[in-house]
């Protein structure tokens, strides 16, 4: 299941992300770069958030030995093809997915 929620821009998006994973024990999330994930999460949520310089098919492999099985993403910035195929592997996984971004 793919959910998306575009918002805009100083909306609140990670924060409802970090809210979601507080909740939500078997999620991890995706981010467009390091500096986020130190900055804005919290130190524990940190070790279920991911840089998008991971490599994307990894994810699905890495959310499967972890036990996860739900991908908040905030803010996506993926080329096209690797947005492809980070959505086709998380799909054939059976990996529920849920955006925040803004497409302005």
């Amino acid at each position: 299941m793919l959910e998306i929620n575009n918002q805009d821009r100083g909306s609140g998006k990670t924060t409802k992300v970090i809210e979601l994973m507080k909740q939500d024990k078997q999620a991890l999330c995706l981010v467009p770069n390091f500096t986020i994930k130190y900055r804005l999460f919290p130190k524990c949520l940190q070790d279920r958030v991911i840089s998008s310089t991971f490599d994307i098919r990894n994810i699905s492999i890495e959310m499967r030995s972890r036990g996860l099985n739900k991908l908040f993403i905030d803010e996506l910035m993926l080329s096209k093809f690797d947005i492809a195929k980070l959505f086709y592997g998380l799909g054939e996984n059976h990996i529920k997915v849920v955006v925040y971004g803004t497409d302005k």
